[in-house]
């Protein structure tokens, strides 16, 4: 957690001898470093340490969350992250190369990664290799974005791609889930083209959710994100396993359909969001996002619908 990082990454007495208060939390620590500048060299420090602490981390060999977050949602879906931690794009790697048939969604980061690097000639963000194995030209690692109150969210051709696919895929979402993110004060411009985007779209959605996976207080979540949600149509989960991902994984928007506009109840999908016992679960859900051989040209197999 941003609240302890000033103690994991062992920077008590850095900060201390340098006359800050480390206990303070790194956000508000950075961002006071960032608006003083006068120590550039412990700024320097401090980003050598997360990037070195950061890309250490590595997932255990057992599933986890993050596999299942990128199980449940297909290739017409969207995870948008601010974290640093490669968890997402390891895990994104290891069930490409076990099941490469299952359809899995865009990852973003929008505050960079320390797994990822992006290719300017062809515009596109990949894992941090040396080279892009398409145009061959030298990839470039992603800058991460530290918590100051004002980010430049325009600097340079990767931040600007992941911003404006942000606007995009949030524009026209049916279902947001907001998991586990705190909207500290360091992200407010972030804040504000959330809300325009997704209100943006407001007009063509007959049915839509906003879905917080949190475990602060209730009514304070409420507070938080109730000028997001249009007509009061959001739910607070506590938890992961309780939200429609892991309820309808693969089907969350068609559930949200047949249960809100058809009237239908919908049952949840077998695997619930379990790690024992999902590969069958998943197997048998990828295998209906295809269209029938019979039905297409050989080739010509799409993402489904």
């Amino acid at each position: 957690m941003m609240a302890n990082l000033v103690e994991i990454l062992e920077l008590n007495d850095f900060v201390s001898g340098a006359g800050y208060d480390p206990t303070i939390g790194f956000e508000s620590l950075y961002s006071r470093l960032h608006v003083a500048d006068p120590q550039p060299l412990l700024v320097q420090e401090i980003e050598n340490r997360v990037e070195d602490y950061f890309n250490r981390l590595i997932l255990p060999r057992y599933p986890t969350i993050y596999d299942l977050l990128l199980l449940s949602l297909r290739g017409k879906d969207a995870i948008f992250t601010f974290n640093w931690d490669p968890f997402l794009a390891d895990a994104y790697d290891r069930i490409a190369e076990q099941v490469p048939s299952t359809n899995m969604p865009n990852i973003f980061h929008l505050h960079g990664n320390v797994r990822v690097a992006f290719c300017e000639q062809c515009l596109m963000a990949m894992p941090k290799i040396e080279t892009c194995p398409t145009c061959g030209a030298k990839l470039n690692p992603t800058r991460l974005l530290y918590p100051v109150e004002k980010k430049d969210y325009a600097e340079g051709p990767y931040m600007v791609s992941q911003w404006k696919d942000f606007r995009e895929f949030i524009g026209r979402a049916l279902i947001i889930t907001i998991f586990g993110y705190s909207a500290p004060m360091t992200d407010q411009e972030a804040m504000t083209t959330l809300k325009a985007a997704w209100k943006d779209g407001e007009s063509h959605k007959l049915i839509h959710r906003l879905e917080i996976i949190d475990i602060r207080d209730q009514n304070e979540l409420a507070r938080q994100w109730s000028s997001f949600s249009i007509f009061h149509h959001y739910d607070i989960r506590r938890s992961f396993h309780e939200s429609l991902l892991a309820r309808y994984p693969r089907r969350s928007c068609e559930a949200l359909f047949q249960s809100n506009y058809d009237g239908k109840v919908v049952e949840p999908i077998a695997w619930a969001g379990n790690l024992e016992g999902m590969g069958n679960a998943i197997d048998e859900l990828v295998a209906y996002e295809y269209p029938k051989k019979s039905e297409i040209e050989i080739g010509e197999i799409g993402d489904g619908p």
